[in-house]
């Protein structure tokens, strides 16, 4: 009984690889005799791949076609966690690597267009580059979202420096004998005691 079970179970299985169509696979070609330092002489044209069978579908795969390997992306792939750029964009500025917390920063702002945070870090950021004009731009944009009294003084801060910096630029291009030229010296004394430089 058991080897006519084992018969029928192997006629079984082999009916159901008789439907697979047998592929044909190329011989490798001969080896050229090239003598040595050559370079065999590649064809003009890539070959074409060979026609392989395409495998049956189960009913299920049928029903539900799988999207193209190239369109798949993990869940959440284009989620990134504002925790993760906070913390990586601080790192970066720790660091001294100004420019790549500026992109962290800006990436933040995409994500959470509404924080304050972010803007207030930029703008930190580009008043310790110089960017003061950028730096007050960011500032404005994040007491547009939270009206905060330490955004208001680094702004202060970064309209004197700028201040300091036109009055010193004017003083510069005005002639010795124009009046308004002693006015700015006074100007810009009076602030550069008040800010202690």
């Amino acid at each position: 009984m058991s080897r006519s079970l084992l018969a029928v179970c192997c006629c079984a299985i082999l009916g159901g690889c008789a439907a697979l169509e047998r592929l044909s696979v190329p011989a490798a070609p001969a080896p050229s005799a090239a003598r040595a330092g050559e370079m065999a002489a590649l064809p003009a044209t890539p070959a074409a791949a060979p026609d392989y069978p395409t495998p049956r579908q189960s009913p299920v795969e049928r029903a539900a076609p799988m999207p193209e390997a190239s369109n798949r992306k993990p869940p959440n792939a284009d989620a990134v966690h504002p925790g993760f750029l906070e913390d990586r964009a601080r790192q970066a500025y720790e660091t001294g690597r100004l420019d790549v917390a500026e992109g962290y920063y800006l990436q933040l702002i995409r994500l959470r267009p509404k924080d304050a945070a972010p803007w207030f870090h930029l703008g930190n950021l580009y008043s310790e580059q110089g960017r003061l004009d950028s730096a007050e731009r960011a500032y404005r944009e994040s007491l547009r979202r939270r009206d905060d009294a330490r955004t208001l003084h680094n702004l202060g801060l970064s309209q004197v420096k700028l201040g300091v910096g036109a009055l010193r630029e004017a003083q510069k291009r005005m002639p010795p004998d124009d009046p308004a030229r002693r006015e700015t010296q006074e100007f810009l004394r009076i602030l550069l005691e008040s800010i202690g430089k």
